[in-house]
């Protein structure tokens, strides 16, 4: 569905978001069973991981949790959510102006969504978000693949 100058309702938009975490919840249940099922073997690593480390004190062993902070994709949390926010919506209306986009996430309560920080997050994601311009119109997408 192409953006032809007219937005989607909010509410259509909010409920296809509702189908599509209804689904995420079933997945997330059923990685959770999973893991119940995979806890006794990741327990026994992790006890013989610390006999070893204690027991020939090898760096090997040791965690520098807080390189894993630095790596994460995550650490800027509002950031990540307003992407997080801009990549589900553009999964839906697939195409829409920036206007747009800032206008359906100040509508469902993303009140740090403004059109300086939507553009900021175009820009940090291009390998993610596609800017395409049309009749002097600047149009953002998913890039192919993304949605």
């Amino acid at each position: 569905m192409l953006y032809h100058g007219q937005m989607l309702n909010v509410l259509e938009v909010v409920e296809k978001l509702k189908e599509r975490l209804a689904h995420d919840v079933a997945v997330v249940e059923g990685s959770r069973q999973e893991l119940d099922g995979l806890k006794e073997v990741a327990q026994r690593i992790v006890d013989e991981k610390q006999a070893r480390a204690i027991l020939g004190k090898n760096p090997a062993f040791e965690t520098d949790y807080r390189n894993l902070r630095k790596e994460s994709k995550y650490s800027r949390s509002e950031t990540i959510s307003l992407r997080a926010f801009m990549e589900e919506y553009l999964r839906v209306v697939r195409e829409a102006k920036v206007g747009d986009i800032v206008a359906f996430l100040q509508a469902i309560g993303v009140g740090y969504a403004k059109r300086q920080t939507v553009e900021a997050a175009i820009k940090r994601n291009p390998h993610d978000l596609k800017v395409t311009r049309r009749n002097g119109q600047k149009f953002v997408s998913l890039v192919s693949g993304r949605g």
